[in-house]
């Protein structure tokens, strides 16, 4: 039997060499290919054939979020997993909602990955335990399915919203999160969207009704 070919996309080397070094370890899969942010996960598929992908959320230049969906958008069939250590609510529903097949915290074990790449591989959506579990529970954010809800931005998005709507700008953000003003804007218009607003006025409205921010 054919291993299962996988394409990994984790900013962390250190990580993502010993997640391969684990996957390839028993013969079940194998690792075509490594990318280090969306970007470079996208082009990957271009020159590389995958059954399954796993990926992570927090990247740079281009998140695991952005990724899967501009993969959605495109018409890829390959069913993405999400492999990540922020296994909040809203960062799940993100996920789930641009066209995540399964979601993993990176604490599992490595029986439960295997177990999940070959649901995702089926045709099935796995959630881990721990991320149903935390589904259930009350996040501090508005619930799924309203126009303006927070459950559909990551936590880094959310972050970043909070910021904006107290006042500062996008480049003492960027100093505040160690990131770039460009990546701050591209997070902005990623907030925009999943919201559906368009002004930075609004996000403040947003902002105090989900008491982010208080007046």
């Amino acid at each position: 039997m054919e291993p299962v070919k996988l394409i990994v996309a984790d900013d962390h080397v250190v990580l993502r060499e010993a997640l391969c070094e684990m996957l390839q370890g028993g013969g079940k899969f194998s690792v075509v290919a490594q990318a280090s942010n969306g970007e470079e996960l996208i082009k990957l598929l271009q020159s590389n054939t995958a059954d399954v992908l796993v990926v992570d959320v927090e990247m740079p230049n281009m998140d695991g979020i952005k990724a899967i969906e501009h993969l959605r958008n495109s018409n890829s069939t390959v069913p993405v997993l999400v492999f990540s250590a922020d296994e909040s609510p809203s960062n799940v529903r993100a996920a789930l909602q641009a066209g995540a097949r399964g979601f993993l915290p990176k604490n599992a074990k490595a029986d439960e990955l295997e177990f999940a790449i070959n649901s995702v591989l089926s045709g099935k959506t796995y959630l881990s335990p721990s991320v149903t579990n935390a589904l259930m529970q009350p996040d501090g954010t508005p619930s799924a399915g309203g126009p303006n809800s927070l459950a559909v931005l990551t936590k880094r998005e959310v972050e970043i919203l909070r910021h904006l709507a107290d006042g500062k700008p996008n480049r003492v953000i960027g100093k505040m999160l160690h990131i770039s003003t460009r990546t701050v804007d591209t997070h902005r218009s990623n907030i925009l969207k999943k919201l559906t607003v368009k002004t930075n006025a609004e996000l403040v409205k947003i902002a105090i009704q989900a008491k982010l921010i208080s007046i």
